[in-house]
């Protein structure tokens, strides 16, 4: 059986593969739903309705370990340092779609905080997928021609 679920504001809909059993008086499925840049009413929504995994649209990280992680990320080329500083040095256009490329390629380590009244997004470099450094590393160096 296919249950489609539809999220909130226009957050698009869920298809999940659903088998019925009906052996057992009761039966429960767990499924894990990834919602990439879920809007505030979808969050209020989530949490009115029971804990969440995460913290705003991210999670947190545990800030000890963050010097160890600092310390075995392999160097492949990428001066975190001027990652940082190209990204706070990009356009806004240019940040709406680094914003973008980290909701599309964030996991589930990676954390993130979306202020929306402040006009801020916060992220840390140190939890994004090696795939993603890359790819913002690229995009900062060919916009800033560093």
């Amino acid at each position: 059986m296919e249950i489609v679920l539809s999220s909130l504001e226009k957050g698009g809909d869920h298809s999940l593969a659903h088998d019925l059993n009906f052996q057992a008086e009761r039966y429960e499925a767990k499924h894990q739903l990834t919602f990439k840049n879920p809007k505030p009413g979808l969050l209020a929504a989530l949490k009115d309705s029971g804990p969440t995994f995460g913290d705003e649209n991210g999670v947190k990280s545990k800030r000890g370990d963050e010097s160890a992680k600092k310390k075995k990320r392999p160097d492949k080329g990428i001066d975190m340092e001027k990652l940082a500083d190209n990204l706070q040095r990009l356009g806004e256009d240019d940040l709406l779609q680094v914003v973008s490329m980290v909701h599309e390629n964030k996991t589930a380590d990676t954390y993130t905080k979306n202020d929306v009244e402040q006009g801020e997004f916060h992220v840390d470099l140190y939890t994004l997928p090696d795939s993603l450094i890359r790819m913002l590393w690229e995009f900062s160096q060919g916009k800033l021609g560093a």
